[in-house]
């Protein structure tokens, strides 16, 4: 392409509608269009930096790093320039016309209408280039790719649908950027203005960020009106992790967090620790107050920043934390790896996994203090975070413990979207209680009506709802908890101790007498049974299904199956209550003809009563309803 070639091209669609949102947004929070583009420079002089540790001359006699910002009022051009990595042609299409690494499809699909909000996605989401459009009617970007060959490309669009590229004369590596502010909008072309934003939002950017601001030339005999520029550096403050943590304000650890993350909301906590000794090294680590949207796609997940001896290596560095605390936000700066250190490296470093390991105590012991001083702020937390927390039990075992206090589930005694944990648990168990129970399911209202909890309620036992599909696996760990075993009501035969004296009594009488009944009920139901037992868990319902204690119940059934998983059904067993009408009916019909074809319908009726009843699919639904029908008119015509 020769520098008389121009090319026009279209954006992506998704970019398109972007723009146009941009352009005819009426967001009053316009300013932070500055803090993404110095954002970008940042990131893009971070890439530099990183390519340079293992070969240096790539940066010539440029290796001072810095960004630029100027203003000119008369032509009402705003100019930001850095001595980055920059772009090549393809790198420009990549990162600006296309979806590819913007994130901007996502975006959209979350813009809510909510000004405040949508702006807050803005960071997030990696679309901070196009926000310059709320401010400019023309952009133009000069980019030269360091290390590479290619020519130096220019940028250029009005943010109509498309933009041109075109060969540009740049010697040196980095990008130019030139907005030409809206004639509305020229408060962006004002130094105390655009200082304010830029102290504002990016203080701790770790590059030198440089206003190249005007001053009048007060020197004798020259004009009054003549103007000569002053270099002002605007960040000049130490990293704030680097600091001590007295000299640091409340109001400065919430302001790197929103650096750092492009979150608007506060973080939940944090917690800031320097580490000397055999090892050596910092972290600065948060609990953000909401979830990412690709919080359950670990491919993507974030990590923390990782810095050596202050030098910018990567972001989302994975290796830093466990997959379980992937929310978590943060730095480390390390004094112990060397510069040049990679990914492959990192996986394997001994440093590393140290790191990782004193990083994952830190959160949960500030968790842990979040969850004894601040209830609600920690239920926030649980509410947005507690399923990824709930993958320690399957991925750490040496913070089980912490795991155990810090878990939450709904429960009998909670409302929707509260939670207890077993701490909380114990000491509101009955007195003469032994065990903690808890029940599987799809979701609150199907555990909530569940007739496996009928002699619970009666006996005001406290039951925890597991009503998230992780809670079955988490339970294959969670076995016990302050010595007290954790039991599920739906398997095995229950046994409440002293709480349940009575009813095993009369549980006891009706064995005998139902005897032959339970094994013409187990023969005439096909083998989906594997035993019929008389139970005394029921009081309103004639019976339930429940599992074998070694057996997989029917939540985890369901769940595998909705998994596309193959399920060798296990078989179930049926448990009937003697003292309900039903059942005593079924046991007069049984021992005046133990023949009656009639039993046989009634035996299958109750099992798929029992299977509905605890939300599973029964097998021939056509079948039910006939038998239903067939009961029903034979009861009505006698009325």
């Amino acid at each position: 392409m020769t520098a008389a070639t121009q090319e026009k091209l279209e954006f992506q669609t998704e970019v398109k509608q972007l723009l146009n949102l941009m352009i005819h947004s009426l967001y009053s929070n316009k300013e932070i269009f500055l803090r993404e583009l110095i954002s970008n420079s940042s990131d893009a002089i971070d890439k530099a930096r990183y390519e340079s540790l293992t070969n240096v001359d790539v940066l010539g006699d440029d290796k001072t790093f810095r960004i630029r910002v100027s203003m000119d009022k008369d032509a009402k051009i705003l100019r930001i320039t850095d001595n980055g990595v920059g772009m090549t042609r393809q790198e420009l299409i990549q990162n600006i016309g296309t979806i590819a690494s913007s994130g901007t499809k996502k975006f959209m699909e979350k813009v809510t209408g909510d000004q405040k909000k949508d702006m807050s996605l803005i960071g997030q989401f990696g679309v901070g280039f196009y926000s310059v459009f709320m401010v400019a009617d023309k952009v133009v970007l000069t980019t030269k790719r360091l290390g590479s060959d290619e020519t130096a490309m220019r940028w250029e669009s009005t943010g109509d649908g498309s933009y041109t590229l075109e060969a540009a004369e740049k010697n040196d590596r980095g990008t130019e950027l030139e907005i030409h502010i809206k004639e509305d909008e020229k408060e962006f072309l004002e130094e105390y203005r655009v200082r304010s934003i830029i102290r504002k939002y990016s203080e701790y950017i770790t590059h030198p960020i440089i206003l190249m601001a005007k001053e009048d030339d007060k020197e004798e005999g020259k004009d009054k009106d003549a103007k000569a520029a002053k270099e002002e550096v605007l960040n000049g403050k130490p990293p704030i992790w680097r600091r001590s943590k007295n000299d640091i304000t409340k109001d400065q650890y919430e302001e790197f967090f929103k650096h750092l993350t492009f979150d608007q909301e506060a973080p939940l906590a944090w917690s800031h620790n320097q580490v000397e000794g055999a090892m050596e090294y910092t972290t600065l680590l948060y609990v953000p107050g909401k979830a990412p949207y690709d919080l359950y796609q670990p491919e993507k997940q974030n990590g923390l920043n990782l810095y050596v001896k202050r030098v910018f290596i990567m972001n989302d560095c994975k290796e830093l934390v466990p997959s379980y605390l992937r929310f978590v936000r943060g730095i480390v700066d390390s004094e112990d790896l060397p510069l040049n250190v990679s990914r492959e490296i990192l996986q394997k470093n001994a440093v590393i996994q140290k790191i990782n390991k004193a990083s994952a105590k830190k959160v949960l012991q500030l968790l842990e203090t979040m969850a004894k001083e601040d209830k609600d702020k920690y239920r926030a937390f649980w509410k947005e975070f507690g399923n990824v927390m709930k993958e320690g039990f399957h991925m750490n075992w040496e913070n089980l413990d912490e795991l155990k206090r810090l878990v939450r589930f709904e429960s009998s005694k909670t409302k929707a979207e509260d939670y207890v944990g077993l701490e909380e648990y114990v000491p509101r168990m009955q007195s003469g209680q032994k065990d903690i129970y808890f029940i599987t399911g799809e979701n609150r209202q199907a555990v909530e009506h569940s007739p496996h909890l009928e002699v619970f309620k009666s006996k005001d036992i406290e039951v925890l709802f597991l009503i998230d599909p992780i809670d079955e696996w988490v339970m294959q760990t969670l076995t016990e908890f302050d010595g007290k075993k954790l039991v599920n009501v739906t398997k095995g035969d229950l046994d409440l101790g002293d709480l349940s004296k009575d009813e095993k009594k009369t549980q006891k009488e009706a064995q005998s007498k139902y005897k032959t009944f339970m094994k013409d009920f187990e023969e005439k139901s096909g083998d989906f049974l594997k035993e019929v037992r008389v139970t005394s868990r029921l009081k309103e319902s004639p019976c339930c299904l429940v599992a074998d204690e070694q057996d997989m119940g029917a939540n985890m059934e369901r769940i595998l199956k909705m998994a596309n998983q193959k399920v060798t059904a296990s078989k179930r067993i049926l448990e009937i209550n003697p003292d309900h009408a039903i059942t005593q009916s079924l046991l007069r019909m049984y021992e005046n003809d133990a023949a009656n074809p009639k039993l046989k319908d009634w035996y299958l009726l109750l099992v798929d009563q029992a299977l509905l009843a605890e939300g599973s699919e029964i097998k021939d639904p056509a079948g039910y309803v006939a038998k239903v029908n067939s009961f029903l008119t034979e009861v009505l015509a006698k009325g």
